[in-house]
C-alpha cells in the first residue's frame, strides 16, 4: 500500500510540517585534487593464475609499448613456496626465509652490495650511506637476513644471473617460455637476474637496454616507471647539475648507488617534500606507480625509465628476464 498522500498537506497553525522535497540542500564544497604524477597501473587479464596444464594461457589488453602489471600470475613458481614460507598461513605476505633449504647451498659464491650508514643527522636518521660490492658466499646473505634485529650494515644480493645459481635453484626458477610465447615475443632471452635482501632494499632511477619481465618472489617493492625521452631529460638534467656529462644509467655503477646523483633522482621520484615534488612536476617527472607482491609479474618496455623500492617486513626477492 502506498503511503504517498494523494491530497498536499494542508498547513495546520502552530504545527511545522517539513517539506517533502527540499529544495535548499546544502552542496559539498568542492576540493581540488592535482592529478597524481605517479598514476596506479592497471592490470591486465590473463588466465595463468593457477592454470591447468592443458589450458592454453590467454593474455588480453598487451601491449609492447607501455608496461603492464600482470597480478598473481606467477604464483606456482616453485621458488615462491620452496625458498619462502608464509608468516601466516593462507597469506603470501609477508614472507620469511626457508634458511634450511637455501643453506644447503650456502658454500655458493654471490655477488652482494653492502652499504653501510655513518654518522647521524640531528633527527637521527643516517647522515651518509657508503657502498661497496663483494663476491661471498650465499651463507652471509642468509645470516643477515635471518638476524633478529636490522643492523647499520645492510647486504643485498643484486642482479646475480639465474645461470650462475646451483642447478636444483635454477629449477625452481624456469625460464617462462609459455608466458613469453603469450606476449608474441621472439623468445630470445638476453640475461637474467635474481634479487634478494631484507628490506629497505632500492634500485634507483635507471633503464634497462632491452625489454624486462619482473617477478616478485617474496615481500613487497613498489616500481615507479617514467616514459623514456621524460627521463632521459631527467637524467641529463640532474647529470648537468652534479657537473657530469656522461654517464650510463643502463648499468648499476657506484655512481647511481651512491652520491649527488643518487640523492637527486631519489628525491625526484619519491620526495613527498611539496618544493621538490612541485620541482619535478614542473619538469613533467610522471609516469606509472604498481605495488608488487609474490606471484606478481611487472613488463617493462624498451627504453622505460623505473625505480625499485623493496619495503615491508620479512623476506624480500625477484627475479628478471631481459628478452625480446
Amino acid at each position: 500500500m502506498s503511503l504517498r498522500p494523494t491530497q498536499p498537506l494542508l498547513a495546520i497553525p502552530g504545527v511545522y510540517v517539513p517539506k517533502r522535497y527540499p529544495k535548499n540542500i546544502p552542496k559539498t564544497p568542492h576540493v581540488y585534487r592535482p592529478r597524481r604524477r605517479f598514476e596506479a597501473l592497471s592490470k591486465i587479464e590473463h588466465n595463468n593464475e593457477r592454470r591447468k596444464p592443458k589450458k592454453a594461457l590467454k593474455i588480453e589488453g598487451f601491449g609492447w609499448q607501455k608496461p603492464a602489471y600482470f597480478k598473481s600470475a606467477f604464483l606456482e613458481i616453485p621458488a615462491r613456496t620452496k625458498w619462502f614460507t608464509p608468516e601466516i598461513e593462507g597469506f603470501r605476505y609477508p614472507s620469511v626465509l626457508n634458511a634450511a633449504y637455501l643453506g644447503q647451498y650456502g658454500e655458493s659464491i654471490v655477488p652482494l652490495e653492502m652499504t653501510r650508514s655513518v654518522g647521524n643527522n640531528d633527527d637521527g636518521k643516517s647522515a651518509q650511506n657508503t657502498f661497496e660490492r663483494m663476491n661471498a658466499p650465499l651463507s652471509l646473505l642468509l645470516q643477515h637476513m635471518t638476524a633478529a634485529e636490522l643492523q647499520d650494515t645492510q647486504l643485498y644480493l643484486a642482479q646475480h644471473s639465474l645461470s650462475d645459481l646451483a642447478a636444483p635453484l635454477q629449477e625452481d626458477v624456469p625460464t617462462p617460455t609459455d608466458f613469453f610465447a603469450a606476449l608474441h615475443s621472439k623468445g630470445d632471452i638476453y640475461g637474467s637476474s635474481l634479487w634478494m635482501g631484507r628490506p629497505p632494499t632500492v634500485t634507483p632511477l635507471h633503464r634497462d637496454p632491452n625489454p624486462n619481465l619482473f617477478v616478485q618472489l617474496a615481500g613487497k617493492k613498489e616500481v615507479r616507471l617514467i616514459k623514456p625521452k621524460v627521463g632521459q631529460e631527467l637524467y641529463e638534467r640532474v647529470k648537468a647539475q652534479i657537473g657530469e656529462t656522461k654517464g650510463v644509467a643502463s648499468m648499476r655503477g657506484e655512481e647511481m648507488m651512491q652520491g649527488k646523483e643518487r640523492e637527486l633522482l631519489e628525491e625526484l621520484v619519491w620526495s613527498k617534500d611539496t618544493d621538490k615534488m612541485n620541482d619535478a612536476i614542473m619538469h613533467g617527472v610522471g609516469g606509472f606507480e604498481v605495488n608488487l607482491r609474490p606471484g606478481d609479474a611487472l613488463f617493462i618496455p624498451l627504453g622505460w625509465w623505473h625505480a625499485v623500492r623493496g619495503h615491508g617486513k620479512g623476506a624480500n626477492a625477484s627475479v628478471n628476464w631481459w628478452f625480446r
